[in-house]
């Protein structure tokens, strides 16, 4: 009792820790919060995985197709029916859920909506698939995990572009790429010997959403009257609308006919924005679901680092001008690789870069360009760099069907050969 009252009862103490001390106690307990934290969050991962390990120890399909967000469709939906045509089956799992709003799906494509996010992968880590292809990178690396029961995976780009430009490791963990061009598959052969890591089955394949958008702009109508300017820049930090505000928008408006499309991650991102290019006198703002309109009615597109500006030029054969901002390749494959973009120096004939600084020049730089434009120019570049334009959903069902038969026959990718 005497023990207790001690302890109830203590006077104050006047007591002195010093600040290494200090410092040292609280690194202690932050470390010990911060085991905890990922402790249980691990466990938590876990309970996931080991739910959906035991929930669908019997599921399984040969060939899956994993979309996880709905803008990727266009580049599975040509693969699909050519695989239907061929009479292959296929489980099309995608993390979102597909209504009548969506291109029906041929008859011997089977539909299964999964969870997104962290659910999503977790029953993608534990399906059992001879093949499964994917547009997600980073296999191995983050959350999207090797399944022990998938035999070979394989991604497809979804767009014309170069290694450099994407997060490290982004395909190292794939079995098969199928490669848009000769510059990607160029710098995975060179990661492979700077990582000295094992070479990969790269196949050239082409961009399979181009199939389709291209039947579309040849259906669509000739040009005629003014010219039109589509503006279509990116979001955030190296959007033209955010280094330069709408200012510039009037200015082209006084020469041209203009049509404006903010990108859509604008209106969740940057909304103030977002309402601002909205409210825009004078101009068309285009905010479809997809491009198609707006490309197929404009002479020529100003853009910043935007993918758009690819499909713009290879497909419509017009021309571009480009705000040239610097894109910093620090934690991208790019720093590995070093050098220039060879996409931007072999492109620049008529995806024309512009220094930030002649932004109030700009449309004396679209007037120069228009002039100049060759279409002969921009079909040469293009055979070089893009594989198999206009037929790479057949193509790319041609080689995939031709992994899975290697697979399902149990040889290895190097004792049989898949035809690029």
């Amino acid at each position: 009792m005497a023990a207790v009252a001690l302890v109830l009862y203590s006077s104050p103490a006047a007591a002195y820790i010093d600040p290494g001390t200090g410092s040292a106690l609280f690194y202690v307990v932050t470390g010990l919060v911060v085991s905890v934290y990922f402790a249980v969050r691990g466990i938590y991962y876990r309970a996931i995985d080991w739910f959906f390990r035991v929930r669908h120890r019997d599921q399984r399909c040969e060939i899956a197709i994993h979309c996880e967000d709905p803008r990727y469709e266009i580049t599975f939906i040509p693969i699909v029916h050519a695989l239907d045509a061929q009479g292959i089956e296929v489980t099309f799992f995608t993390m979102y859920p597909r209504d009548n709003s969506f291109e029906t799906l041929p008859n011997r494509t089977v539909h299964r909506a999964i969870p997104e996010g962290m659910m999503g992968y977790a029953y993608l880590n534990n399906i059992e698939a001879t093949l499964l292809v994917t547009t997600t990178p980073q296999l191995d690396v983050m959350t999207f995990r090797r399944s022990r029961r998938v035999r070979h995976y394989a991604i497809v780009q979804h767009a014309l572009g170069e290694s450099r430009f994407v997060r490290p490791y982004a395909y190292d963990h794939f079995d098969s790429v199928l490669c848009c061009g000769p510059i990607v598959k160029a710098n995975i052969r060179r990661i492979e010997s700077i990582r000295q890591a094992r070479p990969k089955n790269l196949l050239e394949t082409g961009i399979p959403h181009y199939d389709e958008m291209t039947k579309a702009a040849r259906q669509a109508p000739p040009l005629e009257g003014e010219p039109v300017v589509l503006i279509a820049p990116s979001w955030g930090p190296l959007s033209m609308f955010e280094a330069f505000g709408t200012g510039f928008v009037k200015t082209i408006a006084g020469r041209f006919r203009v049509i404006v499309r903010p990108h859509p991650q604008m209106r969740v991102s940057q909304p103030e924005l977002y309402s601002e290019i909205l409210g825009l006198e004078g101009v068309e703002v285009s905010t479809d679901r997809t491009p198609v309109s707006a490309l197929s009615r404009a002479h020529i597109l100003l853009s910043d680092i935007s993918g758009i500006a690819h499909e713009f030029a290879f497909i419509y054969e017009r021309p571009v001008v480009v705000i040239d901002r610097q894109m910093k390749t620090g934690g991208l494959e790019g720093e590995l690789l070093g050098g220039d973009s060879e996409l931007k120096q072999l492109c620049r004939d008529f995806i024309v870069p512009v220094q930030p600084t002649e932004i109030d020049h700009i449309t004396d730089h679209l007037e120069k360009v228009l002039r100049s434009h060759s279409v002969e120019t921009l079909e040469k570049v293009r055979s070089q760099l893009v594989y198999n334009f206009g037929q790479a959903g057949d193509v790319a069902a041609r080689q995939l069907a031709e992994l899975y038969a290697v697979e399902k026959t149990g040889a290895s990718i190097g004792t049989r050969e898949v035809h690029a």
